[in-house]
């Protein structure tokens, strides 16, 4: 007989299991990545800003150019940014930039705030009258605008406010 030959078996190899095991591990990562790509789920972006505010609607105009209602609606937490993309917009869609309406230039801090009456340089908005609705939107370049403040009209004017609605 000749010589004999031995094979010796190798103790490094991968077993079936451990091989089925990662190939399975690797067939549901590549399914999520591009199930979550089909259905349209994306990462999280940036929170939107958070303001604290006061508002005060003087139904009788007491004040104002030929007593018109107004909203004052002030800053008491957040700061805003020149160039920041806040609109004031009404219930019918119309709007103003923020810094039209505010009373200071600059950043506002607290105590800063928006004059709104629908007439002069918030002319473009609706009449501050019952029903009518002010929100504060941000409106970034990115095209995801959130609502920050809303304010909602829901007492009717009086006195000689009363014949500008």
């Amino acid at each position: 007989m000749g010589p004999r030959l031995h094979l010796r078996s190798s103790r490094r190899g991968v077993s079936p299991v451990v091989g089925v095991a990662l190939m399975l591990a690797i067939v549901v990562a590549l399914v999520a990545v591009f199930g979550g790509l089909l259905l349209g789920i994306e990462l999280p972006g940036e929170p939107s800003p958070q303001y604290r505010h006061q508002t005060e609607h003087v139904a009788d105009g007491a004040g104002n150019t030929d007593s018109r209602p107004y909203v004052n609606i002030t800053l008491t937490g957040g700061q805003i940014e020149p160039g920041e993309d806040f609109y004031v917009v009404d219930s019918d869609g119309n709007s103003v930039r923020w810094d039209e309406v505010w009373t200071t230039s600059g950043p506002l801090t607290a105590g800063d705030y928006a004059h709104i009456d629908g007439f002069g340089s918030d002319g473009a908005l609706n009449p501050a009258c019952e029903g009518e609705t002010y929100r504060m939107v941000h409106r970034p370049e990115d095209g995801q605008s959130s609502i920050l403040i809303e304010v909602e009209i829901d007492r009717p004017a009086v006195g000689p406010a009363a014949d500008k609605c």
